[in-house]
């Protein structure tokens, strides 16, 4: 984990020996890695950067592309380099690189961390050993342990053992140091930068894509008070926490750009900054309206302050977040809270003790009310020019300008190259492929600490839950779940959605959006929400689409038809026990009295902001919607997911947006249609589920009871049809989603073009067919490849940030996918093609099975890794055992799956490799730019071409 001050080491485990062991190589691995001795000159030039032979695979140079002197020609590769082109291709990304750099003129905050793809070729071998002598060094270092009293103490021996031998360095802790930054700036500081675009077709690149614009607040030249700290985050809330908050309510509903951008306050670092603005502006007049309005809405907010019930109901937020503490990674997340302050050699205590903090922020607001809040903002905000004014605009040519300005690099570099270093880039780059095809020898690899299949635990990890038809005679599921929850209690109340006909499905997301942000008859979006965050600790809604096994399937896994599906609509929410007749209100309301007719505003903000996110997230993490495009051909039930959250998405959303503006009361009467079928569906479709400790859950049980018998919305004098079985039924939406996908999304090879340096190459195939079971080894040999072939060819070869190999026994379809991937797409789904044979082949040469199978070992112990995951929190807990029992699972198939994960051999690894080799119906789906794809088409390689930034 890097951060622009610090680099995070996390290791984690629920098995005691594999903790151990983890720690054991990652202590070696930062003080003592082959990095920065001879025998580790590759590293940087696999992990960092190297220039590498255009066309490198052709091994008999023919084809090769010569300079103008008759050399092979360079490019650039490196997995941290393929991580950064990436970065930079994302324009939320880029503005906040440059805001830091403009914002800290004269402190190490001024440089990008992560490293700019202009300057990483300037890093030299020297520099790279230099750095970690200097600053890799134990006096530099902090090490934090959570677990049992032996794990503490063994880690400490172990830590010991690593650290001590290495003395004390002053020097390395001294240089290390952050100076403040002060505020230097007479006048805010003003940018105009540009972010590449995909050219559109029909309009110039400005109207479809739009400016971004951000203001960036440097807030404090020396170390805040706790009090000081807790109230930026409270204010952080009061501004931008909901759709109601005044300073969001006011930039979404001027209608000048999108979506809102920034990260409000930023505390992670020495010195706190605060950030705001919007993306998908219109133009250059509206880009200065956002400036003023932004201003503005702050001089209103310093001459009007804030209510007290929305003080109130962000402290209770804020406060209650601090109580319930973090989730499974709690350790975790105590180190990183710590390092906020031990990292600056200030106490780690002063960012995890509160209690005093928030006793001094109430009294505070006894006696002054919004008098502080509003001081902040003048003090912090509106008096304060060291500021970042960042605008960056569209452009359609600059990722060609980048292009040519890198092969320009590399042209200029390696023309100085005498004959002897040029060749010498030649052999270093033999000797590294040589080095990436060698296996490690079995005396390196016997130095590695291992588990054997003794250490693992043969027991699959189960959650209570325990389940009561019909409760209390209200028609209504209730299932519970008795966990340690520090007195909390975690609601989630299920509702049925099968009934709303299939045309109308795209518009649950607008109606979810309602039910999230709105108001009731009575009381405004802001009075609502306000009293929801003042009396529990959140309320939500969500939609959950959920595979569920046939009825009279046995306990083996196989693959489902896909037809067997819940469609649930949640409510969730938390609070203490003493107020859960409140969230029951709560909930009622939100099912029966959210006012849609005035919340036009409120939705279009919402649906903008939505799309606009997604646009962005397939441009910066594409694989998402590569492997969900791919599964969306193979499978009806994937495909309706793919509909609702995938690429086919976007176009819905706009839509939406479109029926927005041309009849408001029409699309409300269809949402009302809507929420009225759902809320008088039949109780059978609905359920109960609570979490909680024991005496919590009893402390609950009466106003549980009164919610389901007299508070949840009744039949209303007309039964409804009982909810239909799905595990005996196909879901309603099935059919009528069976046709549109065979008329218009056939299986096919499709690109979606994005603007951006690196792409998301994937492909799929049915490996198993409906029916046919599936082992737990299919899991360990899907491992074996992302951590084996994945990772050493496409990932440290090719230089892609990220490799994967997923299969799903469920769909039994397998995908391999890349993240922010250098490559041409076509060199890398030859490289995908490979991967049956890579473990054909390790098994010929014995690979899989040599040293007592320690590679099938390994593979299993990391996929049992994965099933167990990490230690979850309370919420966490009721949530995974609720999945569990809607989709039909049972311990035995929990059981035996893991049984199969243990007992992989040799056979179930060439069984996986056979079925890869000769997947059926295999597909495409890369998410590039452009000129990606008219390289691939120079080479007669042709796609379904579509865009997702439009």
């Amino acid at each position: 984990m890097t951060y622009p001050d610090r680099t995070v080491y996390p290791v984690a485990s629920r098995n005691k020996a594999d903790f151990r062991n983890l720690m054991d190589v990652y202590l070696d691995a930062v003080f003592h890695p082959r990095a920065v001795e001879d025998e580790g000159w590759w590293v940087l030039r696999q992990e960092g950067w190297r220039y590498d032979v255009v066309d490198a695979e052709d091994d008999n140079g023919e084809d090769r592309a010569l300079d103008n002197n008759g050399r092979a020609k360079f490019e650039y590769k490196g997995v941290v380099f393929s991580e950064m082109k990436g970065a930079y291709s994302d324009p939320e990304g880029l503005i906040d690189r440059i805001t830091q750099s403009l914002l800290f003129p004269d402190n190490p905050y001024h440089f990008d961390s992560g490293g700019d793809p202009a300057i990483i070729p300037t890093l030299t071998r020297e520099e790279f050993v230099e750095f970690h002598k200097k600053y890799y060094h134990p006096t530099n270092a902090r090490l934090f342990v959570a677990g049992d009293e032996s794990d503490v103490y063994h880690a400490l021996s172990m830590a010991d053992h690593y650290m001590t031998p290495m003395g004390y360095n002053p020097d390395s802790r001294k240089d290390s140091a952050i100076p403040y930054q002060q505020r230097t700036f007479h006048k805010p500081v003003s940018a105009r930068k540009p972010f590449a675009v995909a050219a559109s077709e029909d309009e110039d690149a400005e109207s479809t894509e739009g400016f971004m614009l951000c203001v960036t607040w440097l807030l404090n030249t020396q170390p805040m008070t706790p009090m000081m700290e807790l109230a930026w985050i409270v204010l952080d809330r009061l501004l931008l926490g909901k759709a109601s908050s005044p300073l969001k309510k006011s930039l979404e509903d001027s209608g000048l750009g999108e979506e809102i951008i920034g990260n409000g306050v930023d505390d992670e670092l020495l010195q706190s900054t605060f950030a705001i603005g919007m993306k998908g502006i219109k133009n250059r007049e509206d880009v200065n309206a956002l400036e003023d309005l932004i201003m503005d809405t702050f001089h209103k907010l310093d001459s009007d302050g804030f209510s007290e019930e929305e003080i109130a109901s962000s402290m209770n937020t804020i406060e209650f977040r601090l109580r319930e503490g973090g989730g499974g990674l709690r350790g975790m997340e105590v180190f990183l809270g710590a390092l906020s302050k031990w990292n600056y050699d200030l106490s780690p205590k002063d960012a995890l003790v509160y209690e005093d903090a928030l006793k001094a922020l109430k009294d505070e607001l006894k006696r002054t009310g919004s008098n502080i809040f509003q001081q902040m903002i003048r003090d912090f905000l509106l008096t304060n020019n060291h500021r970042v004014v960042l605008e960056l605009y569209p452009s359609t040519t600059l990722e060609g300008e980048q292009l040519k300005d890198q092969d320009l690099q590399i042209s200029r570099a390696q023309s100085r190259m005498s004959e002897q270093e040029y060749q010498s880039v030649l052999d270093d780059g033999i000797k590294l492929k040589q080095l990436q095809e060698t296996e490690e020898s079995p005396e390196v690899i016997a130095t590695n600490p291992a588990l054997s299949i003794s250490d693992i635990d043969t027991l699959a990890i189960e959650y209570p839950i325990q389940v009561e038809e019909n409760a209390f005679k209200s028609g209504v599921r209730l299932i519970t779940h008795e966990v340690v929850s520090s007195g909390i209690i975690y609601v989630r109340l299920a509702l049925d959605v099968s009934m709303i006909p299939y045309e109308e499905v795209t518009l649950l997301p607008a109606l979810i959006t309602l039910l999230n942000q709105a108001g009731t008859s009575d009381q405004s979006d802001a009075e609502f929400r306000n009293h929801i965050d003042t009396v529990t600790g959140g309320v939500s809604a969500d939609l959950e689409l959920m595979t569920v096994k046939p009825t009279g399937w046995d306990d083996d896994a196989k693959v489902l038809p896909g037809v067997n599906m819940l469609s649930l609509l949640f409510i969730s929410g938390k609070c203490t026990s003493d107020k859960i007749a409140d969230l029951f209100a709560i909930f009622e309301k939100v099912l029966t009295d959210i006012n849609f007719d005035d919340s036009k505003d409120i939705l279009r903000n919402g649906l903008k902001s939505s799309l606009s996110s997604k646009k962005s997230s397939v441009a910066s993490s594409g694989h998402h919607y590569v492997d969900k495009r791919i599964r969306g051909r193979y499978s009806v039930r994937n495909y309706i997911d793919e509909k609702i959250y995938g690429v086919s998405s976007l176009d819905d959303e706009q839509e939406i947006l479109d029926s927005i503006e041309a009849d408001w009361s029409t699309f409300v009467l269809r949402l009302d249609n809507m929420r009225q079928a759902i809320v008088n569906g039949n109780r059978n479709g609905m359920l109960l589920d609570m979490t909680g400790d024991g005496s919590v859950l009893e402390a609950v049980m009466d106003s549980a009871e009164d919610f389901l018998v007299n508070k949840l919305p009744l039949d209303l004098g007309i039964t409804a049809p009982p909810t239909p079985d799905f595990r005996r039924v196909d879901h309603p939406w099935i059919a009528p989603a069976r046709e549109e996908m065979m008329k218009s999304d056939p299986i096919q090879d499709e690109g979606i073009v994005v603007s951006t340096q690196v792409a998301y190459v994937g492909e799929g195939g049915r490996l198993y067919d409906v029916g046919e079971q599936v082992g737990g080894s299919t899991s360990v040999v899907s491992h074996y490849l992302t951590t084996g072939y994945m990772w050493d060819v496409i990932r440290a070869k090719n230089g892609a940030y990220g490799a994967y190999s997923k299969f799903s026994s469920s769909d039994g379809v397998a995908t391999l996918y890349t993240y922010r991937d250098p490559n041409v797409p076509d060199n890398t789904l030859d490289a995908f093609h490979g991967a049956a044979d890579s473990i054909l082949q390790d098994n010929a040469s014995s690979s899989l099975t040599r040293n007592n199978n320690a590679a099938i070992t390994t593979a299993i112990i990391g996929t049992i890794g994965s099933l167990d995951g990490s230690a979850l929190s309370a919420e966490d807990a009721g949530y995974v055992a609720l999945v569990r029992y809607l989709r039909g699972e049972s311990s035995i198939s929990r059981q035996k799956w893991r049984n199969d994960v243990i007992g992989t051999n040799a056979e179930d690894f060439v069984d996986f490799a056979n079925r890869l080799k000769q997947w059926k119906q295999p597909s495409k789906a890369i998410v590039a730019s452009q000129s990606a794809f008219d390289e691939m088409s120079a080479r007669g390689i042709e796609l379904s071409l579509s865009k997702a930034q439009r």
